[in-house]
């Protein structure tokens, strides 16, 4: 088998997250609901045309691996991916994240720099410290592309609107942006307000 144009044939151990665990329990879950908010974002290399994959490659992909027009019709186990839908890597248990892609853990507020009193005293937000803050985030691992335009690891950026696509590697959930969805850095120094 040979792919084109960028093109990656993955095969997923596992197709969707049917299962869930609560105070200990575990708990079946309706995958047909929400079919792509449950979908498994890891895959293996079986195939690809791309120079930084190989076979046997760990990734993590889009959610449309499991769109009907990206299964293979000859291989029901495996689905072909286009280059833009491959955000990382993992090779001999290191992990590359590629092209534009950057992974974002998100912040919260309360984390450090975060008003969240006025000069008064008085709380400007009923907020807890675990709640996300929106738009903001860490850089934690970054594409070759995204060094080259400036983003280094450890930078607390500011990014577009609903650009915080979730995605859970190796156990850490991260926000899966695009360098072009970052609008600035943001300086330790810099408060950020609580609207």
């Amino acid at each position: 088998m040979k792919t084109f144009n960028g093109r990656t044939i993955v095969r997923p151990e596992k197709r969707v997250n049917d299962k869930i665990m609560i105070g200990g329990k575990e708990f079946i879950l309706d995958s047909a609901f929400r079919h792509y908010w449950n979908t498994v974002h890891m895959a293996e290399v079986v195939v690809s045309d791309r120079d930084d994959l190989e076979p046997g490659d760990i990734v993590y992909v889009h959610h449309f691996i499991n769109a009907p027009e990206q299964i293979l019709p000859f291989r029901e186990d495996s689905s072909y991916m286009e280059s833009n839908q491959i955000y990382c890597r993992i090779r001999n248990g290191e992990m590359k994240v590629l092209d534009d892609y950057v992974l974002v853990s998100p912040v919260t507020y309360g984390d450090t720099g975060i008003i969240t009193k006025n000069e008064h005293g008085i709380l400007l937000t009923s907020r807890s410290p675990n709640e996300r803050i929106e738009k903001v985030g860490v850089a934690e691992l970054i594409g070759d592309n995204a060094k080259k335009k400036g983003i280094n690891i450890g930078d607390k950026i500011l990014f577009n609107k609903n650009c915080e696509y979730e995605i859970l590697i190796e156990g850490k959930l991260y926000y899966r942006m695009e360098i072009r969805d970052i609008i600035t850095t943001i300086d330790d120094w810099t408060q950020i307000k609580v609207k």
